[in-house]
């Protein structure tokens, strides 16, 4: 983390050069900052309708509204620590921590009638809320609260209700929040450490960066506005401004410490508001904003569409990265009775019926992919089987199907030379042979044949490959023969199983819509056509491959179904789809996606199911 100091005047036009060093005593201080008429602890300037605002929110007055002049338009009578404020066309979305309650209070203020009215609370628990900010993500109010017990939450707002997404313990000493909507980050003031970023998508994990200050000072006060972000410290007697994980600092006349910080853009200038501690009073500085410091614009590809799942399974039981990769057991007979199957990691084998309804749990090991192939012919009879990879015994475990009792049994554990099996697929061609293809993290591949010799499962190795880099998600096409594989962070390979010879190609490469890394792989077919499923788990979508000409369709996410209780889909591992009719409610068939990130509220992963319908629309209108 670089830090250095620039006069506040050069501030915007230095944010597109590098940096350098300026040794402390080339310092240059800025101009006074202006005293502000109004007493508050957090001053939010706001460009509305062209013209200059300023929030004051007071833990003795309430909410303020002021004009250009400093004189109050309107005031909402309370107790409030802080505040932060979403401007809308209408008016603005303002969430205040109450000093009463230690809650947060909404309020809409209106254009058109100058007042403020509620909207809805969210309480603190037993725990104080200390840090509040506020967005827009799909059309929802995305609110998030930090407490005095170090507890990250967020909500999503909707019809009145208030909904609980997702919880992150991100430690104590959170004393400002902002979210930086072009950015996706959430940025936490923590007056231990530094400045904290997370994901504010409510699906994503509890990753995060830190930014540090010399001396690891701590931050109190953050500001955000169009991408741009400033920062203060009580410690620090200056304005500092993040750009590329670099904060460019400012110092200020004056004996002060800065303990909250809000910014606008208004006729060419920047205009700052700050809270001192040291006078606890409010602050103004007004300078010229250059041309070069525009606002930015979100550079992230924009999904194409969003589908909803009808149905979840029910969790694994353990929680971190459990449940990996589905499977579907199709039964012809009643379709409606087929069954899901599902690695978890920690611990064997799930099977679940179609409404998510856990059937049976085989504890067999850390198995990791399955996949599933029915009607295979033997001497012995006809069988439905499913292979898994298990990292416990490192064998490909076969299990046998019974239909009747919907219920899965260990049939045979097949040894391999790798060493760490990971991912696997079947492949059931036109001769009747079966096939297991199995992978390792380190790039290795074997294609093991399946035969039964008295009623006992074996194998042979038929074929050996390899990857340049780490693989995982794999899907044959029993019809033509083609393997579709991918090496996680680079690409997705084809493969003639037919001609062991031919030499394989890469039909699709990691960026821009598909961002690493490249996980589950499926088939699915619409109106004749065959298309290749892939989850691009970077940016917690899905990409659909026509398998013709290789093109990108375009790309889905799976969105919250918040009326059901179902939330949205993050950070996929394994999926599997059939374009098979389960009946009335499934004519199209069916989707199954693993969630990595299971909210709404906070619990062990699972499976989300979605119509194959969705998917069959999203083709039609894309390819």
């Amino acid at each position: 983390m670089k830090n250095t100091f620039f006069p506040l005047s050069f501030l915007f036009s230095s944010l597109l050069l590098t940096p350098c060093k300026v040794m402390a005593d080339d310092v240059i201080a800025i101009a006074e900052p202006q005293a502000f008429s109004v007493n508050g602890a957090q001053l939010t300037p706001l460009t509305l309708n062209e013209k200059l605002f300023y929030l004051v929110t007071s833990e003795t007055k309430g909410l303020i509204l002021t004009n250009e002049k400093e004189q109050p338009v309107t005031t909402l009578a309370g107790h409030f620590a802080q505040s932060d404020v979403l401007v809308t066309d209408s008016g603005l979305i303002v969430a205040a921590l109450n000093n009463d309650t230690y809650g947060v209070e909404l309020f809409r203020y209106t254009f058109a009638n100058h007042a403020f009215s509620p909207l809805t609370t969210v309480n603190a628990g037993t725990a104080d809320l200390e840090a509040v900010c506020l967005s827009s993500v799909n059309d929802k109010l995305n609110l998030i609260t930090a407490d005095a017990l170090g507890r990250m939450q967020q909500f999503w707002l909707e019809h009145d209700k208030n909904i609980a997404m997702r919880t992150v313990n991100v430690g104590t000493g959170q004393k400002n929040c902002q979210i930086d909507m072009m950015s996706g980050k959430v940025l936490l003031a923590d007056e231990n450490v530094g400045l904290w970023q997370y994901d504010n998508s409510v699906e994503a994990g509890d990753g995060r960066d830190l930014i540090t200050l010399p001396d690891m000072a701590g931050i109190e006060g953050v500001g955000v506005f169009d991408g741009l972000t400033m920062l203060v410290s009580p410690d620090i007697n200056a304005v500092g401004v993040l750009q590329d994980s670099t904060i460019n600092w400012t110092t200020t006349n004056g004996d002060h410490k800065w303990e909250t910080i809000r910014f606008t853009a208004y006729n060419e200038n920047a205009i700052v508001g700050l809270y001192d501690d040291k006078t606890e009073s409010l602050y103004t500085v007004r300078f010229a904003l250059p041309a070069e410091a525009e606002p930015k614009v979100s550079t992230s590809a924009r999904v194409d569409a969003y589908l909803i799942a009808f149905a979840q399974t029910d969790t694994v039981a353990r929680f971190g990265d459990a449940a990996d990769d589905p499977a579907i057991w199709y039964l012809p007979d009643s379709p409606e009775k087929s069954v899901i199957l599902g690695t978890d990691k920690k611990g064997g084998l799930d099977l679940f019926d179609l409404s998510g309804k856990r059937l049976q749990h085989l504890p067999v090991g850390r198995v990791n992919n399955v996949d599933v192939r029915t009607h295979w012919q033997t001497k012995q009879g006809t069988f439905d089987i499913a292979a898994a990879s298990n990292r416990t015994s490192r064998t490909v475990d076969i299990f046998l199907l019974d239909a009747d009792t919907r219920t899965a049994s260990t049939a045979s554990k097949l040894r391999s030379n790798l060493n760490d099996l990971y991912g696997l697929c079947m492949y059931h061609s036109d001769k009747g042979e079966l096939d297991v293809l199995v992978n390792d993290t380190d790039g290795h591949v074997e294609r093991h044949r399946l035969t039964m010799q008295n009623g006992t499962i074996t194998s042979r190795i038929m074929d050996t490959f390899t990857v340049p880099s780490q693989p995982e998600g794999c899907v044959a096409d029993d019809e033509t023969g083609m393997l579709y594989y991918g090496e996680e962070d680079e690409a997705v390979w084809i493969r003639d199983l037919n001609n062991i010879d031919a030499t394989p190609r890469i039909i699709a490469r990691v960026g821009g819509p598909i961002q690493d890394d490249i996980e589950g792989m499926s088939l699915f077919d619409v109106d004749g056509e065959r298309y290749l499923i892939i989850s691009s788990q970077g940016n917690h979508r899905y990409g659909v491959f026509s398998t013709k000409d290789h093109r990108l369709l375009g790309t889905f996410a799976i969105a919250a179904d918040t009326d059901a209780g179902i939330d949205g889909v993050s950070e996929t591992d394994g999926l599997e789809s059939l374009s098979v009719s389960f009946g009335k409610r499934l004519p199209e068939g069916l989707l199954v996606v693993q969630d990595g990130h299971n909210v709404m509220p906070s619990q062990q992963q699972n499976f989300k199911l979605v119509s194959g319908s969705q998917l069959a629309e999203f083709i039609r209108q894309y390819r």
